[in-house]
């Protein structure tokens, strides 16, 4: 009676879904891994700035920046897998704090580092001359 033939498209849908499942996943873990990175990067500058702001401030000391700067990276939801801090006087009065860092991962065999420097002249006070 009917002379077109019907398409025989059974099965269809779960191909198609064993394919874009697994890369719409991927994409996902990609997303989530960045925000992690970007959040491991702000908290190293913010740990970078208290450290630096408690070193360079009047009776602070280098010691005192890297306490300040180890506290924030130890503080609720700092999230890096492992960081490192080291203050260093340069010549002119200056004060340079270095964070380094690695950000957590979600993705098995990815390691992404983290870092930031802050450099600020160490406050004195100095009487008239």
């Amino acid at each position: 009676m009917w002379d077109h033939e019907v398409p025989r498209d059974h099965g269809s849908v779960a191909i198609e879904a064993v394919l874009v499942v697994p890369v719409v996943m991927v994409i996902l873990f990609l997303v989530v891994q960045f925000a992690l990175w970007a959040h491991a990067a702000q908290v190293a500058q913010l740990a970078a700035s208290e450290g630096d702001r408690s070193a360079r401030s009047l009776g602070g000391s280098p010691a005192a920046g890297v306490s300040r700067a180890q506290s924030v990276l130890q503080g609720p939801g700092s999230d890096l897998a492992s960081s490192d801090v080291v203050v260093a006087v340069i010549p002119g009065d200056l004060v340079r704090i270095t964070v380094t860092g690695r950000a957590v991962t979600i993705l098995p065999g990815l390691s992404l580092p983290v870092s930031a420097v802050q450099v600020g002249p160490i406050q004195e006070f100095r009487g008239s001359e």
